[in-house]
């Protein structure tokens, strides 16, 4: 996760700025993770971006309500402090708030990850007595857009319902877009309505060629394009920063936007530009199987919600401590390596502390090498020269 806005802020005013993501420690198999835990595959949507691929199919194989509670007490005895509850759509389980509840009294800060659709007063209410720090709602665009990404007419109304409905009751409250060709036209709507209900965090997730995600890759943006939304994001981030906005815009899934940031503040602020530049590096870019994990729905521990195809070992099983930080599995030793040792033009790439070899299950869906190139950078190649390097 790139935190733009505050990146933005720090780097544009004296004193030391702050890091990206936590910074690395000499035995980074020992930071504890913010975990992302996928509750269940079922949900009553069919997105055309789930990394998921989650539909409204019953699966008894998944966690029962005591193996989770023994989950999070697993978490909590491996120091992790942070657990985003996602999915499928995660309140599709009737034990959702009792989990809330539980990660809340022993000290974990809880993340709802929802599409909102199911965020009726009852259930809202139920949401706002469990201990959420915060709710992520996903939105894809102004109405049309959204139900046909969502798959479900009506969608869209009842999403922004319960997005406003949470906001009423003064908890902490994003949006959540994934960035596609479907919707980038609507990038403007997204931006609208965070300006006009004052949400505090604004997520832009690059398309992950993970579930159905992989299925319509073709949606992907090209790069040329995607240099072009991430500008229209950055000065929007900036025009936040300038008059006081209470949003906070944030990145996802593409390292290839902090340095792409980089290269942008470098023509407005050469200073700012350094002073992120080190941020970037002590951050190390992408933390897949360092700074993230996931448990899925059946248990299993993955590096991170995207590489599935890495089971590290089964919550059912051993605790996730046992599991995290004495797994032998040789891509999360790889992963866990700084500088990553990446072939292609990553590999060459003089950015690679800042990035960290971006998308690992992207670059194995496209290359059929895990540690080929992320498809997905956007950078051209006078940028990730020694030469531009030098000019920072």
């Amino acid at each position: 996760m790139f935190r733009l806005s505050g990146l933005l802020r720090n780097a544009s005013r004296n004193g030391a700025g702050i890091v990206a993501k936590r910074e690395l420690s000499a035995s980074p198999s020992r930071v504890a993770p913010i975990v992302i835990w996928n509750l269940t595959k079922t949900c009553n949507l069919t997105c055309v971006h789930c990394y998921a691929s989650a539909n409204s199919g019953k699966r008894p194989e998944e966690l029962s309500t005591e193996q989770a509670l023994l989950v999070l007490d697993g978490l909590k005895a491996a120091g992790v402090s942070i657990v985003v509850l996602s999915g499928g759509e995660p309140m599709m389980r009737r034990d959702l708030e009792l989990l809330a509840r539980r990660a809340s009294e022993l000290g974990i800060s809880v993340t709802l990850s929802t599409n909102g659709t199911l965020l009726n007063k009852t259930r809202a209410e139920q949401v706002q007595a469990s201990g959420f720090d915060y709710i992520g709602v996903s939105l894809d665009g102004a109405r049309e857009t959204h139900d046909r990404f969502r798959g479900l007419p009506g969608a869209y109304d009842k999403s922004i319902e319960g997005l406003l409905r949470l906001k009423e009751m003064e908890l902490k409250v994003g949006v959540r877009c994934t960035l596609t060709k479907i919707n980038i036209g609507d990038l403007h709507h997204i931006f609208d309505l965070v300006e006009r209900y004052e949400i505090e965090k604004l997520y832009l997730s690059h398309l992950v060629y993970s579930g159905r995600g992989d299925i319509n890759k073709s949606e992907d943006i090209s790069p040329a394009d995607m240099r072009s939304v991430m500008r229209r994001v950055f000065e929007k981030a900036d025009e936040y920063r300038r008059s006081g906005s209470p949003t906070q815009i944030v990145t996802g899934n593409n390292d290839a936007d902090g340095v792409f940031l980089l290269l942008w503040m470098l023509e407005r602020n050469a200073g700012g530009a350094r002073k992120l530049l080190s941020s970037l590096e002590r951050a190390g870019g992408n933390s897949a199987g360092i700074g993230v994990a996931n448990i899925d729905a059946q248990g299993c521990v993955h590096p991170d919600p995207l590489i599935q195809s890495v089971t590290l070992g089964n919550v059912k099983e051993k605790t996730f401590g046992e599991i995290w930080n004495n797994s032998d599995d040789p891509v999360l030793q790889a992963l866990r390596a700084r500088p990553r040792k990446i072939n292609g033009r990553c590999g060459g790439c003089v950015w690679i502390k800042a990035c960290g070899g971006n998308n690992r299950a992207r670059a194995h869906r496209m290359t059929g090498d895990f540690w080929g190139s992320d498809p997905a950078c956007y950078l051209t190649e006078d940028e990730i020269s020694v030469e531009m390097a030098c000019a920072v």
